[in-house]
């Protein structure tokens, strides 16, 4: 079969022939039709991820779209290794298999389950949102994020306020959801008094941080001042990503005086369960167009071509023929 594969971490992985896969007892043979190419992907395949592959060569890949032997059309993830989802076949645990509704296509199932995921889970099972809290987004101009502003107004925020670099995505966000914005690209006193003012109008109940490093600082540092303390105050900061910096220092009294809880959420977080209890609702939001992710379909055998590109118009998905 043909299959993007990685030799070396750090290198992009090439299109080339693989051995075929062969289930095990409580596998199942999958044929992808689609699999996102998701930051994770890219970490994982640059040996830099707590979850990153072992033995090389690998068949990069974590989830996607595909059929089984009887014709079920699936989103599968956790592919046994050697084999990954960015190849003709790849093998799965029967348990990871979840069926696609026929309302949504194969470029929404493989893109939007790894990105909706990640916000998802963090507000219903890490802080626990209610009706009418405000929710914070730092890295809401990534793809990720703009999902991250529509599942956070779905679930019922009150208020969502959107933080990021790209200034361009930044005025369009409104249109998702967002109440108002904030740009990390500001100097340091200005992101100051940006946080301190919108927290002041509406404190945060919510942060889903997809950056951590300075942005992650500057905002908890923020949050320490005297004018904002709360001894009431209730902040759950939840950390999903990285992109800013995988270290951040953290002021002992943002802690100790503002109402700050910190959680991480990330793949090991989330229990099956709860995963299986998010899909239906996921497929429904997507399907009602409550929810939508923008995609970029690529062709697998170019997949050297994109592998090192930014997304521009969108999350790469990579379609097999």
């Amino acid at each position: 079969m043909k299959a993007a594969v990685l030799h070396e971490f750090g290198k992009t992985p090439i299109f080339e022939e693989f051995p075929d896969p062969v289930p095990r007892e409580s596998e199942v043979l999958v044929r992808m039709r689609a699999s996102a190419l998701s930051k994770i992907n890219k970490s994982r395949a640059s040996g830099s991820h707590y979850d990153s592959h072992r033995e090389l060569p690998v068949i990069v890949g974590i989830d996607g779209v595909g059929l089984l032997e009887d014709g079920m059309r699936v989103y599968c993830g956790g592919p046994r290794p050697p084999y990954g989802t960015m190849s003709e076949l790849t093998v799965v645990s029967k348990t990871w298999c979840i069926p696609v509704p026929e309302s949504i296509d194969d470029l929404t199932a493989a893109a939007l389950p790894n990105a909706a995921l990640s916000s998802w889970l963090p507000l219903v099972y890490r802080a626990k949102l209610q009706a009418g809290e405000t929710v914070l987004i730092l890295g809401a101009t990534g793809v990720a994020g703009k999902v991250a502003i529509q599942i956070a107004k779905y679930l019922g925020a009150g208020h969502v306020v959107a933080a990021g670099r790209n200034e361009q995505v930044l005025r369009n966000l409104h249109d998702l959801g967002a109440d108002s914005t904030i740009s990390l690209a500001l100097p340091d006193e200005e992101l100051t008094d940006a946080f301190a003012a919108e927290a002041s109008n509406h404190p945060f109940n919510v942060i889903l941080d997809y950056v951590w490093g300075h942005p992650a600082e500057v905002l908890i540092s923020t949050l320490a001042r005297h004018d904002l303390m709360a001894e009431e105050a209730h902040i759950r900061f939840v950390s999903i990503g990285s992109v800013a910096g995988t270290a951040a220092s953290i002021p002992s009294a943002a802690l100790r005086s503002s109402g700050l809880e910190i959680y991480g959420s990330g793949g090991g977080s989330a229990s099956h369960q709860a995963i299986a209890e998010t899909f239906p609702k996921l497929w429904k939001a997507a399907a009602s167009g409550r929810i939508k992710i923008d995609v970029d379909p690529v062709p697998l055998p170019d997949v050297q071509q994109v592998w090192n590109r930014q997304e521009t118009n969108g999350r790469f998905v990579l379609v097999i023929p």
